[in-house]
């Protein structure tokens, strides 16, 4: 395990940059809750483009509520509210699964780290509170499939 100029391992640097970067359910489910009318989840999980989608919609729905029209607006805006909360653990698996592989990859492989240090370092993460068993699983699959198929299987 080597370190740098500040000190900190690059695995203590990895997990920091990972805890710094990955997306909470919490915080978009509080998101969704208060200012979900103007997707502000959807900019918390960098869905921008639909989060202005909202906010269009939210403008035009009570702007136009006066000539009844609007009404139809709100209600579509409701559903789709509805669906982002139930579709909001899913990208946020998929963000922190993402930037978990995109940080590994920018580790490179180490020439210290075999295949049960590896899986030691993520059962550790896991134990923390750090991933979540899902994340965990991920991981766990994408070390096993870096091995050759002749160690897995023994022959």
């Amino acid at each position: 395990m080597s370190t740098n100029r500040s000190g900190l391992s690059a695995d203590t640097q990895a997990l920091m940059l990972f805890e710094s970067s990955k997306k909470s359910t919490g915080v978009a489910y509080l998101l969704w809750f208060f200012t979900g009318g103007v997707g502000g989840h959807r900019f918390y999980m960098g869905r921008t483009k639909s989060a202005i989608g909202m906010i269009a919609l939210t403008i035009f729905g009570w702007a136009t509520l006066a000539a009844f029209v609007g009404g139809f607006f709100l209600v579509a805006l409701g559903i789709w509210l509805i669906v982002d909360a139930f579709a909001m653990p899913g990208w946020i698996a998929e963000h922190n699964n993402a930037l978990m592989a995109r940080l590994n990859k920018a580790a490179g492989p180490s020439g210290s780290d075999d295949v049960a240090d590896q899986l030691a370092k993520f059962a550790d993460l896991k134990e923390k509170g750090a991933i979540t068993e899902e994340e965990f699983e991920t991981q766990k699959k994408r070390i096993m499939e870096q091995l050759s198929p002749s160690i897995v299987t023994g022959r």
